[in-house]
This record gives structure tokens, sequence and C-alpha cells, in this order.
């Protein structure tokens, strides 16, 4: 029952929140020197897979998205994004907190361990648009900043808590691209991808979007994305996947 109920709150949610990015692209060139500016909260209903390891305890982690919302203790996700003209600036913001989630020790124990996992991504960009009212390519460039907190502790009904926390942040540069189509009146295609590295070894995300036009300044719809990167420095890694379907709404004022 209550991982029935959370599921229809994030559904809910979803509905009143569109895809991964805002969708911007409207039936007009962008010779124009207005300011348009769209703003989208969404619900992304991810699993989890990967490894994570904190000081000499590393595990396998393998979560569906029905496995992170049984845990999740609280999340908040969106983006906005500005344009004038051909040029852009957007921002996208994720926090996530994963309560006591069961993964598989791999590394410096044995058995099952408990995954608590605090995660804050923040990712600004700008670009540079080509196209028309039809299709457009955005080319972007920015960064993906990440604040990471994450604790593996041992199963408690095996023997007595033998906890292992770590907390790291870093930025990666990321450069990337997004494709936009509207094939028919009302709807919208988006496909995009990105990668880069740094304060990580590497990052990347990849997504597609279907959105239709609701109402004149709303567009409904859903996404489907994939975020990855592969962090390993002084005794954390964070080696993971992040993917799952989107659910929301783009409002644009």
């Amino acid at each position: 029952m209550r991982r029935s109920s959370r599921l229809v709150a994030w559904a809910v949610g979803g509905l009143i929140a569109l895809t991964g990015w805002s969708t911007l692209a409207t039936a007009q060139t962008y010779s124009d020197d207005k300011w348009r500016f769209g703003l989208t909260p969404y619900a992304w209903l991810s699993g989890l897979s990967g490894t994570v390891g904190v000081g000499p305890v590393t595990s396998d982690v393998d979560l569906s998205p029905s496995d992170v919302i049984d845990k999740l203790q609280f999340g908040i996700m969106g983006s906005g994004e500005a344009r004038k003209g051909q040029w852009l600036v957007a921002v996208d913001g994720i926090y996530a907190s994963l309560g006591a989630a069961k993964v598989f020790a791999i590394r410096g124990d044995t058995g099952g361990l408990d995954l608590t996992q605090r995660e804050t991504i923040i990712q600004p960009v700008a670009g540079y648009t080509i196209g028309d009212g039809t299709w457009s390519v955005d080319f972007l460039g920015g960064v993906r900043y990440w604040h990471l907190r994450a604790s593996l502790d041992v199963d408690r009904t095996r023997r007595p808590s033998n906890e292992h926390t770590g907390s790291r942040q870093w930025v990666d540069a990321t450069g990337g691209f997004r494709f936009r189509w509207l094939p028919y009146e009302k709807v919208r295609f988006v496909a995009a991808a990105d990668g880069g590295g740094g304060g990580s070894r590497d990052t990347w995300q990849a997504y597609s979007s279907l959105g239709y036009d609701a109402w004149s300044r709303w567009t409904l719809g859903f996404a489907y994305r994939v975020l990855a990167v592969n962090y390993d420095r002084s005794d954390f890694l964070f080696d993971t996947r992040t993917k799952g379907f989107i659910l929301g709404a783009t409002y644009r004022p």
C-alpha cells in the first residue's frame, strides 16, 4: 500500500509538472530580440545502477524506479530557460534524498548493506541555436555541479552497525546539443545529449521527449533520460547510471 500510494503521488505530480528540460521551440524564427522564458517542474521516475564505494566498502547497486520511490525521503526537480534571438541560457536542478535502500557488498564486506544517499545536481548551460520554427539545433556548453553524500551501513540483523559515510562535491565541464522538431501542430519532439568531465573521470547524459501543447502557455508530455557519472577519488566511488521516465509540464509566461 505504501509503495502504491507513492507511485500514484508521483504520477499525479508529474501530470502537473514535463520533460527533463524545457522545450521552448515555437513556430517562429529566432531572429527577433524579444526575451522568451520557460519553466519546467518535473518528476523523474528513475532507477539507479552501478557501483558505490565509501572507504574500504564497495557495493553493487541495482535499484528499480519502484525501489527508489519506496525509499525516497524527499525530492525536487526543475529547469528553466531564457532565450533572446538565437542565444539561450538554461539551468537544470535536482535534489533527492534516499534512505536505507538494500544493496549488495562486493568489496570490504559481505552480504547486504543499507545505502543512504543525498544528491544535489545543478547544471547551468549557455548555447546558440540554428534552424527555424519547424526544426532547430541548440549547441550547448556549461558545467554540471555535484554534491553527494553516501553512507553504507552493514545490515544490523547480522551484527552491530558498522557505518561508512563520505561526502564529496565536484564540477564537470560539459558540451552537447539539443535537437528540436515540430512534426505536427502542437506536437514537439526533442532529443539531446552531452558529455564531459573534470572533477569526475567522465559524465554523460542523453534524453528524448515528446510533448503536446495542451494550452497556449502549457506543454504536457513525457521524456526518457539517462545520466551517468564515474567519480573515483580519495576512497569515494560513485560510478552509476540514473535512468527512467520523466513526467511534467513546461510553462511559458
